[in-house]
């Protein structure tokens, strides 16, 4: 079956929309969108405390991608120093070693450097078992980063 000469044009325009609307949309998804720059709220936290709930609800769900926004150092998130792929193969791995089901925060009274704090993370319900976990957490001045967590106690996934 062809199409009739009025009806070409017009398939062809709208295959050329929803290519363009493709492309506009996988720039989104690689930058996060128009206005998810680095220093808004879609990288890091609003406090130490929200990065590690967030850090932690993300990792329970695998949500690769909210972990890598929420692990960076003073300078930012980590993804601008790694990239995006490698950033969410280090999410999966841990993930895959904090095995989060339920936890409960505990500050730390050491703080570090720049701002940085120390809290610790008691994971429960983990199928190796409690384990009590360190991570230090930064801020950029704007946004705060989990930046180290202490995985040495946490065993093999």
């Amino acid at each position: 079956m062809t199409a009739s000469s009025g009806e070409g044009p017009s398939i062809r325009a709208a295959v050329l929309v929803m290519a363009v609307a493709g492309f506009a949309l996988a720039g989104c998804a690689s930058h996060g969108g128009a206005g998810a720059e680095y220093g808004t709220e879609l990288y890091g936290a609003e406090s130490a405390e929200a990065a590690i709930v967030r850090f932690l609800d993300a990792a329970r769900l695998r949500d690769y991608s909210a972990m890598a926004r929420l692990f960076g150092t003073d300078e930012g998130p980590a993804e601008r120093r790694w990239g995006r792929a490698e950033t969410e193969q280090r999410m999966f791995v841990l993930a895959s070693l904090l095995e989060p089901r339920a936890w409960e925060l505990r500050p730390n009274p050491v703080a570090g450097a720049g701002g940085a704090s120390r809290w610790m993370v008691d994971l429960t319900g983990r199928r190796n078992g409690a384990v009590s976990v360190p991570f230090i957490i930064v801020s950029d001045g704007n946004r705060w980063f989990v930046e180290r967590i202490g995985t040495e106690g946490l065993g093999a996934p």
